[in-house]
């Protein structure tokens, strides 16, 4: 794969923790986006993640230069994050060419760094399909299947959007038939009292998706992965949180029911 810049446009300032938990490997950061435009500050000090052993922790960030000025690895480093909390160690491999930074190896790989927070977040709340296609997104993404990642992606937003038809049907008026043979943003118009806030105010992630699948390189689709996929998690947590609201609001109810009753038999 070659080092290919990420286009500059709409992309936000890297983290340390999206760079090292979320940047895929190979591609290129130019220095300007690091969130410090200094290499030596960025690969050092501390970096919150979750640990793929299953917990929230503190990463500390060590930093080896692998040559000298005139020895053909300048510029290559290696870098280990320790665990603060269980000493356990994430290895990588980094260079600067002066212009860029770019991971060209870690241990653990990026898709069981991903797929321990995606465990964290969204084992127990998620189907089981859902759950399958995020972990074949990342898993496509780590080893630079960069439109087959986005295919998992866009079948997410697509499950979303079914399930919630199925759901309202009657509500929505709309025949199955029918409904199946809308444009995206028409189904998201006709759903949108039953979707996540954020898919509406998103919908335009269907149309990025369609379009890198089918007419984007590999490189551009693996350069606007970390931004999709984090629109297409905004989505899920907005699911999530309103699952569980709607567990408290049947638990709370059910609490006041034995409380009411207990009291009106004394």
């Amino acid at each position: 794969m070659s080092e290919e810049t990420i286009q500059e446009q709409e992309v936000k300032v890297i983290t340390k923790h999206e760079f090292f938990f979320e940047v895929p490997l190979y591609s290129a950061i130019p220095l300007s986006r690091l969130e410090n435009d200094q290499p030596h500050i960025f690969l050092s000090g501390d970096v919150d993640a979750y640990s793929p052993a299953g917990f929230d922790t503190t990463y500390t960030i060590s930093r080896w230069s692998l040559g000298n000025t005139d020895s053909t690895y300048r510029g290559y480093y290696a870098i280990s994050l320790s665990c603060k909390r269980k000493g356990e160690t994430l290895e990588f491999f980094v260079y600067n060419n002066g212009e860029a930074l770019i991971k060209i190896g870690q241990y653990l790989s990026l898709a069981d760094l991903q797929y321990a927070e995606i465990g964290k977040d969204y084992d127990k709340v998620l189907d089981t399909q859902d759950l399958h296609d995020l972990k074949k997104a990342i898993g496509l993404m780590a080893h630079g299947a960069g439109a087959g990642s986005l295919v998992y992606l866009r079948r997410i937003f697509e499950n979303i959007i079914w399930n919630t038809y199925e759901n309202h049907a009657e509500a929505t008026k709309t025949s199955a038939e029918d409904f199946k043979v809308l444009r995206m943003d028409e189904k998201v118009e006709l759903l949108k009292a039953f979707l996540p806030s954020q898919l509406v105010e998103m919908k335009v992630i269907y149309g990025i998706l369609s379009k890198g699948i089918h007419q984007l390189s590999e490189q551009e689709c693996l350069a606007y992965f970390p931004a999709l996929k984090l629109s297409i998690t905004l989505i899920l947590d907005q699911r999530v949180e309103e699952q569980k609201a709607r567990v408290k609001d049947e638990e709370t109810k059910k609490t006041l029911a034995t409380i009411a009753k207990e009291i009106h038999g004394k």
